[in-house]
């Protein structure tokens, strides 16, 4: 795979969600991102083409991120197809074909998440939050604060926007090329990383953020007794404690996460304002 093949992989699968829907999902925008690889393979063959695009419009989901060693992979495997000497071969590396697009998506849906959605955006979160702090947004002032420039209340959604993105960009950028080069034992490339040390790392750095932010609230607030006692505390700390014990039981009760989340930021900003 040439440089500038990578490259338009690369650029089209950030239009990998454009197209989707509930009855295949992703299946739109792995086809729209893999066009330009199989005109390429088949140029001599222009005839196969559409039958070959409707294999890849066949049902697809797995998470954006990491969706791009499924497209290195998925190439490397068209490849061989596209060489297959006899109909026999052919039947057998389309069989792997097959294979390896449902196993390999539900394996890097599973990473992705873990990685991106179950740690690396709370701890973007987290980060954003000491960012503030350091730019000397007080959260924990029950009054709003006056004289904020525009750097104080961006400069921490700035850093952590770029921070998530850096991640994801080199991940959709290096997963192309790492599965599409790994060897046959390699795992389509998914092995070049520790992925389970990295998520673990990150949630332990992460809890210390959040023990941090901890730490640092309960001493603003107990510093002064009379704080401690005021009412306003009282009803702040009431209402973290709830949807905290409601977090906890989410899953039993079968309310989606970014209900929650949503809520939770409804109410805070309410009670914030009061």
């Amino acid at each position: 795979m040439t440089r500038w093949m990578q490259f338009q992989l690369f650029w089209r699968s950030f239009f990998l969600q454009a197209g989707w829907n509930f009855a295949k999902y992703q299946n739109l925008g792995l086809a729209f991102v893999m066009t330009p690889f199989l005109r390429s393979v088949y140029k001599q063959d222009k005839n196969d083409l559409p039958s070959v695009l409707e294999r890849y419009l066949e049902s697809f989901n797995t998470q954006p991120m990491m969706a791009s060693f499924c497209f290195g992979a998925l190439a490397r495997q068209e490849e061989r197809m596209a060489q297959a000497k006899t109909l026999a071969e052919y039947r057998e590396r389309l069989s792997e074909w097959n294979s390896l697009k449902r196993s390999l998506s539900i394996t890097t849906a599973s990473l992705g998440d873990r990685l991106f959605w179950g740690t690396l955006k709370p701890f973007t979160l987290l980060l954003a939050l000491f960012i503030w702090l350091a730019l000397n947004i007080n959260f924990f002032e029950p009054t709003p604060q006056r004289g904020l420039s525009c750097l104080d209340v961006f400069g921490a959604c700035i850093v952590v926007f770029f921070a998530f993105n850096a991640v994801a960009l080199f991940v959709k950028w290096k997963g192309i090329s790492l599965s599409y080069d790994a060897p046959n034992n390699g795992c389509f490339g998914l092995t070049q990383f520790d992925w389970n040390k990295t998520i673990y790392n990150t949630k332990l750095f992460g809890m210390l953020l959040a023990l941090g932010l901890l730490l640092g609230g309960l001493y603003y607030f107990l510093h002064d007794l009379a704080s401690f006692l005021g009412l306003q505390f009282i009803t702040r700390a009431i209402i973290v404690l709830f949807f905290v014990s409601i977090s906890l039981m989410t899953r039993d009760l079968r309310i989606p996460n970014m209900y929650l989340y949503i809520a939770a930021m409804l109410v805070f900003n309410i009670v914030y304002l009061f």
